[in-house]
């Protein structure tokens, strides 16, 4: 991918612009002073210097011969009481064009002028017509301008700049405030409230913001309630089917056979329940609100691992491992580990195993099996809710929500799943705490 010219941010951008308004705008001005003031001067000097040389030309012309060395020395001391410049060497930008100009007032082309620097740094200038050199006044005055109008300038494009940055770091700091408070929304914090303090643009658009997560808190509350009802009222008829179904077979009645597919059936039909109620449980405010506590990871997966104890169904085990101290919301972590046991009992292969560790900064717990594992290019697609993944995992029966909730409930904590190939075959699900 090729790398973009322009900034990527939009302080940036704006910095940038307002850096080039700036240069511009001084070049600008470097121009006109050039063409409107520099130049006239230069003329004006270039004019009357040529009119005092040809007049000491003629005077020194009138002279005895014994006379003209004296007057020309007078003349070029009078001419010399400016200030000195020795230092100088090579003839600046202003003294170039100045002797351009006394070239053209004189008569003579650019570069049959005769000129040297004289030790004092001024310049001196012969005319054809004598033999004698003439110091012309310095244009050091205007020179000087020149630098104080160039020092000047950039001084006040540096406040201009100054400000500029200072004018953008506050347009900027509501913008930072609303990227960190989309992050969170995005992370399933649904109670995000930004200041309305401010211009009244940024606090229009705060509270714009805040509307618009209080109408998602509000859908993930009423989404909550419409699935705990269904859930309340799919539950009782399913726990009717499931003791006819207990009564049947203790009475001998009934194709055993049948009554297993049933059983099986309503098992699953309970775990749909369960995941759907996970799902929206997962990000929902209240859920978001419970306290978090302080848990030793491997006691706790240990404890949870009883309840993944399930009939027929690959039993994980628990690898040894250090004890790691994490603090999180306790129920929503063990949802978490329960949602991964199952993926991989029921889209895996045994052995499942589970660990925890601490390595770099990053806590860390895995569930690892031996199954098909997941292509690398399938494994953001399962991460969002009701994507399957049958091709890659064997095609078992599901809602293809339990990848989608760990996610969840690994982002409400702070935390990152990531699913890997395990070395030999299989997936490792990996849920990391820390930098």
């Amino acid at each position: 991918m090729k790398a973009s010219l322009f900034p990527g941010t939009l302080f940036s951008r704006n910095l940038w612009l307002i850096v080039a308004l700036i240069v511009v705008g001084q070049v600008i001005n470097a121009l006109a002073y050039g063409q409107f003031i520099a130049k006239p001067r230069l003329r004006q000097s270039a004019e009357a210097t040529a009119r005092s040389l040809q007049a000491v030309a003629e005077g020194v012309s009138l002279l005895p011969e014994a006379q003209r060395a004296g007057f020309v020395a007078r003349f070029n001391a009078r001419a010399s009481s400016g200030p000195d410049d020795r230092r100088r060497e090579r003839t600046t930008l202003l003294e170039r064009g100045f002797l351009a100009e006394l070239a053209a007032e004189l008569g003579l082309p650019a570069e049959q002028l005769a000129w040297r620097r004289e030790p004092n740094g001024l310049l001196a200038v012969r005319l054809p017509e004598l033999q004698f050199w003439l110091v012309v006044p310095s244009v050091q005055p205007a020179h000087r301008f020149a630098r104080t109008w160039i020092i000047a300038s950039a001084v006040s494009g540096a406040l201009a700049l100054l400000g500029a940055w200072l004018i953008q770091r506050r347009i900027n700091r509501p913008l930072a405030r609303l990227v960190e408070a989309t992050r969170a929304l995005g992370q399933g914090r649904r109670r995000v409230v930004l200041p309305t303090d401010g211009p009244a643009e940024t606090a229009e658009l705060a509270r714009a913001f805040n509307d618009m997560a209080e109408t998602l808190a509000r859908d993930e509350e009423e989404r909550l309630l419409m699935l705990a009802g269904l859930s309340h009222d799919l539950r009782t008829p399913l726990a009717k089917i499931r003791l006819a179904s207990e009564l049947l077979r203790d009475a001998g009645q009934g194709d055993t056979e049948l009554l297993d597919t049933l059983d099986r059936s309503l098992h699953g039909l309970d775990g749909l329940l369960t995941q759907f109620l996970d799902y929206a449980r997962a990000s929902h405010p209240a859920e978001q609100a419970q306290p978090a506590v302080d848990i030793e990871l491997h006691a706790f997966l240990a404890e949870t691992l009883a309840l993944a104890l399930a009939p027929g169904l690959p039993q994980p085990v628990l690898a040894d491992g250090p004890a790691v101290h994490l603090r999180v919301r306790r129920e929503a972590l063990r949802r978490l580990v329960l949602n991964l046991v199952g993926n991989a009992q029921h889209h895996g292969a045994p052995p499942i195993e589970m660990g925890c560790g601490e390595a770099g900064g990053q806590a860390w717990l895995e569930v690892r099996d031996r199954g098909p594992g997941i292509p690398p290019e399938r494994v953001e697609a399962l991460k969002r809710p009701f994507q399957r993944g049958d091709a890659a995992r064997g095609g078992a029966p599901g809602s293809g929500l339990g990848l989608a909730i760990v996610e969840r409930i690994a982002r409400a904590e702070g935390a990152k799943l990531e699913l890997l190939p395990r070395e030999g075959g299989g997936l490792v699900a990996r849920v990391s705490w820390g930098s």
